[in-house]
Parts: structure tokens; sequence; C-alpha cells
């Protein structure tokens, strides 16, 4: 089926003059295959930095939307930013206190849920920036060990999958272990 998409693509690309002054290959059926597209070169280099005050003040925010939504749903007045709030995540969830569509408070949520692989890990906040745009990000060290916590519910539930708080936690917990264990052994060298 890939093959026939883009024998087509590439056929009609060329009938109507979308060429833009190159030339489109003509491939047969068995060269289409091993056909190499071209790649960029070179990618742009990833900036990380220390979060700016405007980052900082939007993360604070961030979680002071979660900790009230969370006292006004639930009655849960402590947030611990440790592995016991899982537990008020996944209740949110459960509930559908936040709706499919509010990207900002599904992201609101992911705050939170860094906050505790901060505590839990020793990871730190940073900000990311690379040709897709500025993250927020958390860290291992000075390593190049990231993860992206802010979209992993916003996410899910934009395409609809099941949210497992306690699951993402432990699959995070062996990455962030494994990349411990490589660096112990590297440093050992």
């Amino acid at each position: 089926m890939r093959l026939k998409i883009l024998m087509v693509c590439l056929l009609s690309s060329a009938a109507y003059g979308e060429d833009k002054g190159g030339t489109v290959p003509e491939l047969t059926p068995e060269e289409l295959p091993g056909y190499q597209f071209e790649r960029r070169l070179k990618e742009d280099p990833v900036v990380i930095q220390d979060l700016s005050l405007g980052q900082q003040f939007i993360l604070d925010a961030q979680r002071q939307e979660m900790k009230d939504l969370i006292s006004r749903r639930l009655g849960i007045l402590n947030v611990s930013q440790s592995i016991n709030d899982l537990k008020t995540i996944q209740q949110l969830v459960d509930r559908r206190i936040i709706q499919q569509q509010d990207v900002r408070e599904w992201q609101a949520l992911g705050v939170l849920f860094g906050d505790i692989l901060v505590k839990e890990f020793g990871l730190h906040w940073i900000s990311y920036k690379d040709n897709l745009g500025s993250s927020k990000a958390l860290r291992w060290r000075k390593t190049e060990n990231y993860v992206f916590p802010v979209t992993m519910f916003s996410r899910r539930a934009q395409f609809k999958q099941k949210i497992d708080a306690v699951a993402m936690f432990e699959k995070i917990e062996q990455e962030v272990i494994a990349f411990k264990e490589y660096e112990r052994r590297n440093l050992r060298i």
C-alpha cells in the first residue's frame, strides 16, 4: 500500500508541475523500496538553557492551576510532589475531570507530574530549543538525557490513549536508572 501511495505522489507531482525546478526521478517498482530521499546535511543545534523568569512563572502558574483544580474537584489540599501524588493524578484522569480538548490543563498536569520526577530522580527543569520550537523539559545533570513531561498527558488525551500515571512513572524510572547506570559505567573507564 505504501508503495502505491508513494508512486502516486511521485507521479502526481511530476504531472502537475510541482517539481519546483528540480527533476523528479523516475523509478521502477523494483527501485522504489531502495530509494533514498534527500536528507538535511546539518541538523539545527539544540540549545539548552536554564529556565527564564518568564518560563518559571508559567510553570508556577500551571502548578497553582492544578493545585486549585485538585482542591476544588477532589478535596485534596496538599500536593507533595512525591509518588504519593500519582494516585491524585490518576483520580483526575479516571474521573474525567479534565476535558479531552483542554490542552492547557493537561499540560499543567504534566508539570505536576514533572515535579514528581524532579523530586524522585534528581532531574531539573530546563529550556530545550530545537528547530521545532522551545519546550520545557527535565534533564539529568549536564547529560543529553531529557524527559518532556509537559506534553505527556496532553498528547495521550489528544489521541485518546489510556493514561496510567503509575505506568508512565515506572517507564521513566527504568529509563532514568538506565542512563544513570550508563553514566556510572562510563565515568569508571
